[in-house]
């Protein structure tokens, strides 16, 4: 698949959900990516934390290129130097690749890196940083993720400001695939859908300790109930 048309996937219609399995079972890995598979999911979403730019460790490339799907492989890199992980992503499969311009000296030479691969670049910006900061780079950017967290804020989320992001986006970039990751629960969801992303990220609000295909068709109502827009 093109990057072109990738990026026209992700913007099919409706916001998408991008689904981390992490906070499943971590021995039946397969198992819970079939989930998603067989609930129409398009994005595999994976957080690769360091414990430097979050104070949490997960997973890395290996993981990801033992995982065997046809689903997209959505990579959030939550690392320090994140230029020195772009090319083992690349090797292992992913479709996306984020990183974070608060967590890197190299802005423009991972911008670069990604460009130069098969998957699709997209930057990560947290609530508490200007806007500004990648808005001249926009032409090497494929996709945006808009986090309503961040590392420093707590449990406190930015929807508000998220929503005036998205908006400002859109008319900056009208092509642009537009994510909002941090937070995304079932009981605000449909409230997420109304700021028309085109990805909306999730893990743990499916991955609970249930039944995470029920979680997963009562996001996916809760979306189609308040959002049918085409992009």
């Amino acid at each position: 698949m093109s990057k072109q048309d990738l990026i026209t996937k992700l913007r099919q219609g409706t916001p998408q959900l991008s689904i981390g399995t992490l906070t499943g079972s971590m021995m039946n890995q397969g198992q819970e990516v079939a989930i998603l598979e067989q609930s129409n999911i398009n994005l595999l979403h994976l957080d690769v934390m360091d414990g430097q730019a979050w104070p949490k460790i997960t997973v890395g490339a290996p993981f990801l290129a033992g995982i065997e799907t046809g689903l997209i492989k959505d990579v959030h890199l939550l690392t320090v130097e994140p230029e020195k992980h772009v090319a083992d992503f690349v090797k292992a499969g992913a479709g996306i690749i984020t990183f974070h311009v608060e967590h890197t000296e190299k802005f423009q030479e991972t911008l670069d890196l990604i460009n130069d691969s098969p998957a699709l670049c997209s930057v990560g910006i947290y609530p508490t940083t200007p806007l500004e900061t990648i808005t001249p780079y926009l032409d090497k950017i494929d996709v945006v993720y808009l986090l309503s967290i961040g590392p420093d804020t707590g449990k406190e989320t930015f929807f508000p400001v998220v929503a005036e992001r998205v908006e400002k986006l859109r008319n900056w970039k009208p092509e642009l695939v537009i994510a909002i990751d941090g937070a995304v629960k079932k009981d605000n969801i449909a409230k997420i859908a109304k700021i028309k992303p085109d990805l909306i990220v999730t893990g743990s609000a499916v991955f609970d300790g249930n039944d995470a295909a029920a979680n997963i068709a009562d996001m996916k109502s809760s979306i189609a109930s308040v959002c049918s827009y085409k992009a």
